[in-house]
């Protein structure tokens, strides 16, 4: 039965016409993406090379897409170049921040072993482990990210216009007419950080990695893209969609 409420509500989300209406912002921060690695690259010696860490950056490329489809905003983590978004405990307290991917992971690990031995639960927080300790306290700062986002969005519904994942979910009725209240809203934005940031940054990284150590596949892959595109700017899907 929830189920069939549940899906009621979601399904329109993600249907092909949403998710197409979802491109602008993800182009935004592609741009954004981009020109970091350009002012990166300008600061390389003569001859040289800059050295990064190409999974932090997209890991905030896929933070900064999905925290502006979710919650209506990107983190801010591509401009700022570190990992950090705001934390709200509830829709009333004070802001702070905390390094976002670092909370990811660590609730990530923690939730798996409290799964494991679910009657761990009540007493995780206060167990001498660190793991249990600051991964309890990392489930609470996700939501917190979460909480602080949905409430800003909500607060100013009136004054934003954007056709994202938030605006469909907050527009979603299920069989009686009704909608999602604050609290299923905000869990519905955060499922949508845990289960897309990890598995997108970690895919591009690895698709960058293999293209560097097979090198005879990017003249190749050069090729195709300079005959497909028309400016070096960032391409729209439909320009890359059916090259093979």
């Amino acid at each position: 039965m929830e189920h069939t409420r549940k899906r009621k509500i979601v399904s329109h989300t993600f249907s092909a016409k949403s998710i197409g209406q979802f491109e602008p912002y993800m182009h935004h921060n592609l741009e954004t993406f981009r020109s970091q690695w350009d002012k990166l690259s300008s600061q390389a010696p003569a001859n040289g090379y800059k050295e990064i860490d190409a999974l932090h950056w997209f890991n905030y490329l896929a933070f900064d897409i999905i925290g502006d489809l979710a919650f209506g905003a990107p983190f801010g983590m591509l401009e700022k170049g570190k990992d950090e978004a705001e934390v709200r405990m509830s829709p009333d307290a004070p802001t702070k921040t905390a390094p976002a991917i670092e909370v990811l992971n660590r609730r990530g690990e923690v939730s798996a072993a409290i799964g494991c031995l679910p009657t761990l639960k009540p007493y995780a927080k206060n167990l001498p482990d660190p793991f249990f300790s600051k991964g309890i306290e990392a489930v609470e700062n996700l939501a917190g990210m979460a909480i602080a986002r949905v409430k800003e969005r909500i607060d100013n519904a009136h004054q934003i216009d954007r056709v994202d994942l938030l605006a469909r979910l907050m527009e979603g009725k299920d069989a009686n007419g009704d909608k999602m209240g604050r609290e299923e809203l905000t869990a519905e934005a955060l499922t949508q950080l845990i289960a897309g940031s990890d598995t997108t940054s970690n895919t591009s990284c690895a698709i960058l990695y293999w293209c560097l150590r097979t090198p005879h596949v990017i003249p190749k892959l050069q090729a195709e893209l300079d005959q497909a595109l028309s400016t070096d700017g960032i391409p729209q899907f439909a320009e890359v969609k059916d090259l093979p």
